[in-house]
Protein backbone atom coordinates (compact mmCIF):
# COMPACT_ATOMS: atom_id res chain seq x y z
CA UNK A 1 0.00 0.00 0.00
CA UNK A 2 3.14 2.40 0.98
CA UNK A 3 4.78 1.51 -2.22
CA UNK A 4 1.16 2.45 -4.27
CA UNK A 5 0.92 6.11 -2.59
CA UNK A 6 4.26 6.76 -3.12
CA UNK A 7 4.14 5.85 -6.81
CA UNK A 8 1.35 8.00 -6.91
CA UNK A 9 3.03 11.17 -5.49
CA UNK A 10 5.59 10.52 -7.42
CA UNK A 11 3.26 10.69 -10.34
CA UNK A 12 1.76 13.97 -9.43
CA UNK A 13 4.69 15.40 -8.21
CA UNK A 14 6.19 15.03 -12.15
CA UNK A 15 3.16 15.98 -13.63
CA UNK A 16 2.96 19.40 -11.33
CA UNK A 17 6.58 20.50 -12.64
CA UNK A 18 5.69 19.68 -16.05
CA UNK A 19 2.98 21.85 -15.96
CA UNK A 20 4.83 24.43 -14.16
CA UNK A 21 7.62 24.03 -16.79
CA UNK A 22 5.66 23.90 -19.30
CA UNK A 23 3.83 26.63 -18.72
CA UNK A 24 6.54 29.02 -17.75
CA UNK A 25 8.14 28.44 -21.16
CA UNK A 26 5.28 29.37 -23.13
CA UNK A 27 4.91 32.29 -20.90
CA UNK A 28 8.17 33.71 -21.35
CA UNK A 29 8.04 32.93 -25.12
CA UNK A 30 4.64 34.97 -25.93
CA UNK A 31 5.74 37.37 -23.67
CA UNK A 32 8.62 38.26 -25.51
CA UNK A 33 7.50 37.67 -29.22
CA UNK A 34 3.62 38.39 -28.99
CA UNK A 35 2.69 41.56 -30.53
CA UNK A 36 -0.14 42.38 -27.73
CA UNK A 37 2.35 41.40 -24.68
CA UNK A 38 5.19 43.58 -26.03
CA UNK A 39 2.48 46.92 -26.58
CA UNK A 40 1.49 46.23 -23.39
CA UNK A 41 4.82 46.13 -21.75
CA UNK A 42 5.66 49.36 -23.83
CA UNK A 43 2.35 51.30 -22.53
CA UNK A 44 3.69 50.49 -18.94
CA UNK A 45 6.96 51.94 -19.08
CA UNK A 46 6.66 54.90 -20.93
CA UNK A 47 8.54 57.69 -19.79
CA UNK A 48 6.56 61.29 -19.21
CA UNK A 49 4.84 60.36 -22.69
CA UNK A 50 2.63 63.95 -23.91
CA UNK A 51 0.30 62.08 -25.81
CA UNK A 52 -2.54 64.24 -27.52
CA UNK A 53 -4.86 61.60 -28.37
CA UNK A 54 -5.20 57.89 -26.89
CA UNK A 55 -6.57 55.36 -29.42
CA UNK A 56 -9.20 52.41 -27.62
CA UNK A 57 -11.14 49.75 -28.91
CA UNK A 58 -10.64 46.64 -30.26
CA UNK A 59 -8.68 45.35 -32.57
CA UNK A 60 -10.20 47.27 -35.81
CA UNK A 61 -8.93 49.86 -34.05
CA UNK A 62 -6.08 48.81 -33.40
CA UNK A 63 -5.63 47.56 -37.29
CA UNK A 64 -7.54 50.50 -38.34
CA UNK A 65 -5.95 53.96 -36.69
CA UNK A 66 -2.32 54.90 -37.72
CA UNK A 67 -1.09 56.89 -35.34
CA UNK A 68 1.76 57.16 -36.41
CA UNK A 69 0.61 58.88 -39.03
CA UNK A 70 -1.47 60.79 -36.64
CA UNK A 71 1.88 61.93 -35.22
CA UNK A 72 3.76 62.82 -38.06
CA UNK A 73 0.63 65.27 -38.63
CA UNK A 74 1.55 66.98 -35.12
CA UNK A 75 -1.24 65.08 -33.33
CA UNK A 76 1.32 63.02 -31.17
CA UNK A 77 -0.85 59.84 -30.41
CA UNK A 78 -0.67 56.08 -29.35
CA UNK A 79 -2.50 53.14 -30.14
CA UNK A 80 -4.07 51.13 -26.68
CA UNK A 81 -6.46 48.66 -28.72
CA UNK A 82 -6.03 45.08 -28.16
CA UNK A 83 -7.63 42.35 -29.99
CA UNK A 84 -10.51 40.55 -28.15
CA UNK A 85 -10.76 43.67 -25.94
CA UNK A 86 -13.68 44.88 -24.18
CA UNK A 87 -15.74 48.42 -23.87
CA UNK A 88 -14.68 47.45 -19.79
CA UNK A 89 -10.87 46.62 -20.94
CA UNK A 90 -10.80 50.02 -22.70
CA UNK A 91 -12.20 51.89 -19.41
CA UNK A 92 -9.62 49.96 -17.55
CA UNK A 93 -6.53 50.84 -19.56
CA UNK A 94 -7.59 54.51 -19.29
CA UNK A 95 -7.85 54.81 -15.96
CA UNK A 96 -4.70 53.13 -15.68
CA UNK A 97 -3.15 55.64 -18.15
CA UNK A 98 -4.20 58.46 -16.11
CA UNK A 99 -3.23 57.57 -12.78
CA UNK A 100 0.48 56.11 -14.07
CA UNK A 101 1.31 59.38 -16.36
CA UNK A 102 0.94 63.26 -15.25
CA UNK A 103 0.47 64.62 -18.71
CA UNK A 104 -3.14 63.83 -19.74
CA UNK A 105 -4.65 63.47 -23.37
CA UNK A 106 -6.93 65.94 -25.00
CA UNK A 107 -8.57 63.54 -26.82
CA UNK A 108 -9.57 59.73 -26.68
CA UNK A 109 -10.57 57.96 -29.72
CA UNK A 110 -12.93 54.88 -28.84
CA UNK A 111 -13.31 52.68 -31.82
CA UNK A 112 -16.19 50.14 -32.20
CA UNK A 113 -18.33 48.74 -34.44
CA UNK A 114 -21.82 48.26 -33.19
CA UNK A 115 -22.60 46.10 -36.63
CA UNK A 116 -19.90 43.64 -35.50
CA UNK A 117 -19.15 44.02 -31.93
CA UNK A 118 -20.99 43.12 -28.64
CA UNK A 119 -21.33 46.75 -26.03
CA UNK A 120 -21.97 44.84 -22.77
CA UNK A 121 -19.02 42.17 -22.43
CA UNK A 122 -18.05 42.06 -18.84
CA UNK A 123 -14.79 40.27 -19.59
CA UNK A 124 -11.54 41.48 -19.51
CA UNK A 125 -8.96 40.99 -22.40
CA UNK A 126 -6.89 38.34 -21.46
CA UNK A 127 -3.15 40.22 -21.75
CA UNK A 128 -4.33 43.33 -19.45
CA UNK A 129 -5.56 41.16 -17.30
CA UNK A 130 -2.66 39.13 -16.63
CA UNK A 131 -0.86 41.94 -16.19
CA UNK A 132 -2.78 44.40 -14.24
CA UNK A 133 -2.42 45.80 -10.69
CA UNK A 134 -4.17 43.70 -8.22
CA UNK A 135 -5.04 41.22 -10.37
CA UNK A 136 -5.46 37.57 -8.45
CA UNK A 137 -3.72 34.98 -9.82
CA UNK A 138 -5.74 31.37 -10.07
CA UNK A 139 -6.10 28.16 -12.03
CA UNK A 140 -7.62 30.09 -14.81
CA UNK A 141 -4.38 32.72 -15.45
CA UNK A 142 -2.00 29.13 -16.74
CA UNK A 143 -0.69 30.60 -19.36
CA UNK A 144 -1.36 27.67 -21.85
CA UNK A 145 -4.86 28.23 -21.15
CA UNK A 146 -5.40 31.55 -21.19
CA UNK A 147 -3.36 32.88 -23.84
CA UNK A 148 -4.16 29.74 -26.43
CA UNK A 149 -4.87 32.10 -28.87
CA UNK A 150 -1.16 33.66 -29.03
CA UNK A 151 0.22 30.00 -29.15
CA UNK A 152 -1.27 30.27 -32.62
CA UNK A 153 -0.55 33.32 -33.46
CA UNK A 154 3.15 31.87 -32.96
CA UNK A 155 2.48 28.70 -35.14
CA UNK A 156 1.52 31.28 -37.94
CA UNK A 157 4.39 33.38 -37.68
CA UNK A 158 6.89 30.52 -37.83
CA UNK A 159 5.19 28.82 -41.09
CA UNK A 160 3.43 32.00 -42.95
CA UNK A 161 6.42 34.84 -43.34
CA UNK A 162 3.49 37.35 -43.65
CA UNK A 163 2.47 37.50 -40.30
CA UNK A 164 6.22 37.64 -39.52
CA UNK A 165 6.12 40.92 -40.97
CA UNK A 166 3.66 42.39 -38.78
CA UNK A 167 4.94 44.97 -36.59
CA UNK A 168 3.66 47.60 -33.64
CA UNK A 169 4.11 51.17 -33.97
CA UNK A 170 2.61 54.02 -31.87
CA UNK A 171 0.66 51.19 -30.74
CA UNK A 172 -1.31 49.79 -34.06
CA UNK A 173 -0.69 46.49 -35.61
CA UNK A 174 0.73 47.09 -39.14
CA UNK A 175 0.95 44.29 -42.19
CA UNK A 176 1.33 44.59 -45.44
CA UNK A 177 -0.96 41.21 -46.42
CA UNK A 178 -4.63 41.41 -48.37
CA UNK A 179 -7.45 39.82 -48.32
CA UNK A 180 -10.22 41.02 -50.92
CA UNK A 181 -13.67 41.83 -49.64
CA UNK A 182 -16.30 40.13 -51.61
CA UNK A 183 -19.10 41.05 -49.90
CA UNK A 184 -22.34 42.29 -51.53
CA UNK A 185 -24.10 45.72 -49.28
CA UNK A 186 -27.14 44.63 -47.30
CA UNK A 187 -29.08 47.62 -46.42
CA UNK A 188 -27.84 48.69 -42.46
CA UNK A 189 -28.73 51.43 -40.38
CA UNK A 190 -26.30 52.43 -37.13
CA UNK A 191 -27.48 51.25 -34.17
CA UNK A 192 -27.27 54.41 -32.10
CA UNK A 193 -29.41 53.58 -29.18
CA UNK A 194 -26.48 50.90 -28.60
CA UNK A 195 -24.16 53.65 -28.07
CA UNK A 196 -26.40 55.62 -25.92
CA UNK A 197 -27.10 52.79 -23.51
CA UNK A 198 -23.41 51.16 -23.29
CA UNK A 199 -22.40 50.81 -19.45
CA UNK A 200 -19.20 50.79 -19.88
CA UNK A 201 -18.71 53.63 -22.81
CA UNK A 202 -20.56 56.15 -20.35
CA UNK A 203 -17.99 55.32 -17.68
CA UNK A 204 -15.50 55.96 -20.43
CA UNK A 205 -16.95 59.56 -20.41
CA UNK A 206 -17.40 60.62 -16.99
CA UNK A 207 -13.90 59.51 -16.74
CA UNK A 208 -12.72 61.34 -19.87
CA UNK A 209 -15.33 64.22 -18.28
CA UNK A 210 -13.33 64.64 -14.82
CA UNK A 211 -10.03 64.57 -16.61
CA UNK A 212 -10.81 67.17 -19.04
CA UNK A 213 -10.30 64.82 -22.22
CA UNK A 214 -12.61 65.44 -25.12
CA UNK A 215 -14.18 61.80 -25.70
CA UNK A 216 -14.12 61.17 -29.99
CA UNK A 217 -16.82 57.55 -30.53
CA UNK A 218 -15.72 56.02 -33.88
CA UNK A 219 -17.52 53.55 -35.64
CA UNK A 220 -15.40 52.00 -37.23
CA UNK A 221 -15.40 51.00 -41.49
CA UNK A 222 -16.54 47.10 -42.17
CA UNK A 223 -16.51 45.17 -45.02
CA UNK A 224 -19.64 45.61 -47.55
CA UNK A 225 -22.28 43.76 -45.91
CA UNK A 226 -21.57 45.61 -42.44
CA UNK A 227 -22.23 49.16 -43.74
CA UNK A 228 -24.63 51.53 -42.85
CA UNK A 229 -26.63 53.96 -44.95
CA UNK A 230 -27.12 56.45 -42.01
CA UNK A 231 -25.46 59.74 -41.60
CA UNK A 232 -21.59 60.00 -41.08
CA UNK A 233 -22.37 62.82 -38.06
CA UNK A 234 -21.45 64.04 -35.97
CA UNK A 235 -23.84 62.76 -33.40
CA UNK A 236 -23.56 64.45 -29.39
CA UNK A 237 -24.27 61.72 -26.99
CA UNK A 238 -24.87 62.87 -23.40
CA UNK A 239 -24.66 60.02 -20.96
CA UNK A 240 -26.21 60.32 -17.16
CA UNK A 241 -23.05 59.72 -15.34
CA UNK A 242 -21.22 62.57 -16.76
CA UNK A 243 -19.68 63.61 -19.76
CA UNK A 244 -20.22 63.65 -23.34
CA UNK A 245 -18.95 61.89 -26.26
CA UNK A 246 -19.05 62.78 -29.99
CA UNK A 247 -20.22 59.97 -32.47
CA UNK A 248 -18.47 59.85 -36.17
CA UNK A 249 -20.16 56.97 -37.90
CA UNK A 250 -17.01 56.39 -40.39
CA UNK A 251 -19.06 52.80 -41.76
CA UNK A 252 -21.13 54.90 -43.98
CA UNK A 253 -21.56 53.10 -47.10
CA UNK A 254 -20.85 56.90 -49.30
CA UNK A 255 -17.67 58.00 -46.36
CA UNK A 256 -16.20 54.03 -47.13
CA UNK A 257 -16.12 54.79 -50.88
CA UNK A 258 -12.04 55.43 -50.04
CA UNK A 259 -11.39 51.62 -49.85
CA UNK A 260 -9.96 49.68 -52.23
CA UNK A 261 -12.21 46.17 -51.85
CA UNK A 262 -9.25 43.87 -53.33
CA UNK A 263 -6.21 46.01 -51.59
CA UNK A 264 -7.05 47.50 -48.68
CA UNK A 265 -8.47 44.44 -46.14
CA UNK A 266 -6.10 41.78 -43.91
CA UNK A 267 -9.23 40.13 -43.48
CA UNK A 268 -12.99 40.38 -41.18
CA UNK A 269 -12.56 43.87 -41.51
CA UNK A 270 -9.74 44.70 -40.53
CA UNK A 271 -7.79 47.04 -42.55
CA UNK A 272 -4.26 46.42 -43.74
CA UNK A 273 -1.48 49.50 -43.13
CA UNK A 274 -2.55 51.09 -46.18
CA UNK A 275 -6.66 50.69 -45.71
CA UNK A 276 -5.19 51.70 -42.34
CA UNK A 277 -3.67 55.49 -43.72
CA UNK A 278 -6.08 56.15 -46.19
CA UNK A 279 -8.79 56.01 -43.51
CA UNK A 280 -6.64 57.57 -40.79
CA UNK A 281 -5.88 60.83 -43.55
CA UNK A 282 -10.00 61.25 -43.75
CA UNK A 283 -10.18 60.42 -39.98
CA UNK A 284 -7.49 63.39 -39.29
CA UNK A 285 -9.53 65.40 -41.98
CA UNK A 286 -12.88 64.91 -40.13
CA UNK A 287 -12.29 64.96 -36.84
CA UNK A 288 -9.33 67.01 -36.45
CA UNK A 289 -9.90 70.35 -37.88
CA UNK A 290 -6.49 71.98 -37.30
CA UNK A 291 -7.08 75.53 -36.62
CA UNK A 292 -9.72 73.58 -33.91
CA UNK A 293 -7.45 71.46 -32.85
CA UNK A 294 -4.60 73.81 -32.43
CA UNK A 295 -6.92 75.62 -30.20
CA UNK A 296 -7.47 72.84 -27.83
CA UNK A 297 -4.17 71.59 -27.48
CA UNK A 298 -2.30 75.47 -26.52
Amino acid sequence: MKFLIRKILLFFSFFFLFTVIINTVFLLIIALTDWDFVKRRESLKFNEPSFKVLVLGTSLAEYGIDTEFLSANDIESYNLSFVGSSIRTNYIQLEEYLSRYQVKPDYVLLGMNSFLERFDNEGIQPVVEFTMKGHRYGIKDLPISKFNWAGMELIKKLFRSKYRQTYVSFGQKKCTYYLPDKSGFIENFLDLQKYKSAYWIGKISQLCYSNGISLILIEMPGVNETQNISPVGPYEIEYNMGGMATLFNFNNRDFCDFINDDADWAGLSHFNMYGAQKFTSRLLDTVFVKQDFAAAVQ
